[in-house]
Order: C-alpha cells, then sequence, then structure tokens
C-alpha cells in the first residue's frame, strides 16, 4: 500500500508541470533559431579574436531577446512597469557586480585568458537567454490566468531578436 501511494505522488508531482518548462519547450525552444545560429557560428572560429567576436555577438543577440520579452510583459501589465525596470536594473547592477568581483580578483595570466573569457562570455549569454525565458513565462502566465478558458496558447507567438 506504502508503495502505490508513493507511485500515486511521484505520478502527481510528476505531471505538475512547472510552467516554465511548458514555456521553454514550447515558446522557447532549444532549437531557437538564436541557439541554432549560435552553434554553427562556434564550429567556424579560427581564432581566439573570432570567437570572442562570436561570443559578443550573441551576448548581444541575447541581450537584445530579454529587452524585447521584458517589453513584452510590462505591454500586458503596464501598472507593473516601475517594479519590472526596478527589478530588471538590480538584477543587471547585481551580475555586473559578480563579474567585476571576478574581474577584480582574478589574475588572468595564472589561470589562462582564453578559459576566462570563454566562461565569463558564456554565462553571459546564458544569463541574458534564461532572463528572457524568465519574462516569456510570466508574460504566458499572465495570459493564461486572463484568458476566458484559462488556457492561452500561442506557440509561435515568441519573436527572436535579429
Amino acid at each position: 500500500m506504502k508503495k502505490v501511494i508513493i507511485i500515486w505522488i511521484f505520478l502527481f508531482v510528476y505531471s505538475l508541470n512547472c510552467f516554465s518548462q511548458v514555456i521553454n519547450s514550447d515558446y522557447f525552444p532549444e532549437d531557437n533559431e538564436i541557439d541554432k545560429q549560435y552553434e554553427v557560428d562556434m564550429q567556424k572560429w579560427a581564432t581566439n579574436y573570432e570567437w570572442q567576436e562570436i561570443n559578443g555577438k550573441y551576448q548581444e543577440l541575447w541581450k537584445k531577446q530579454m529587452y524585447l520579452e521584458l517589453e513584452r510583459l510590462i505591454s500586458i501589465i503596464p501598472k507593473s512597469e516601475s517594479i519590472i525596470r526596478a527589478n530588471q536594473k538590480k538584477w543587471e547592477v547585481s551580475i555586473e557586480s559578480d563579474y567585476s568581483l571576478v574581474r577584480n580578483n582574478v589574475n588572468m595570466n595564472f589561470v589562462g585568458r582564453e578559459i576566462y573569457i570563454g566562461e565569463f562570455c558564456g554565462n553571459w549569454i546564458r544569463l541574458y537567454r534564461e532572463r528572457a525565458k524568465y519574462y516569456l513565462c510570466l508574460y504566458y502566465t499572465i495570459l493564461d490566468q486572463t484568458s476566458e478558458d484559462l488556457c492561452y496558447t500561442d506557440r509561435y507567438g515568441t519573436k527572436l531578436a535579429k
């Protein structure tokens, strides 16, 4: 009997998808155009300069995407604009502060510039990408709760930055 209860609990918890997981797979799939092109470009670089250029390009693309999603969220809850923008500013200051701490305390010659720059740029890309997904998740969550049938589905509504 205990096994049956545990199995039912497991199935119940497993069936409760975190909304962000639904968003990630349906609205912002791993094979979106930005990620696909990033993978293609990462196979082409030949010099460290080209590698840094590619990382910088995609860092900027994901930053633009993050701001697109922020504006999309604000468009459906304009009364919360000041709070959303203030939270975004705090997030940016926090991230920059963390990276400044590392930049100011890591001896590049000791740890290796390529390793540090690769991790640094890769993390910036991931942070912007995840923040964009976070805003998109909030956007669709709000639309779902305000739709007439509580099931707003717009699978092709995610516009990607260019």
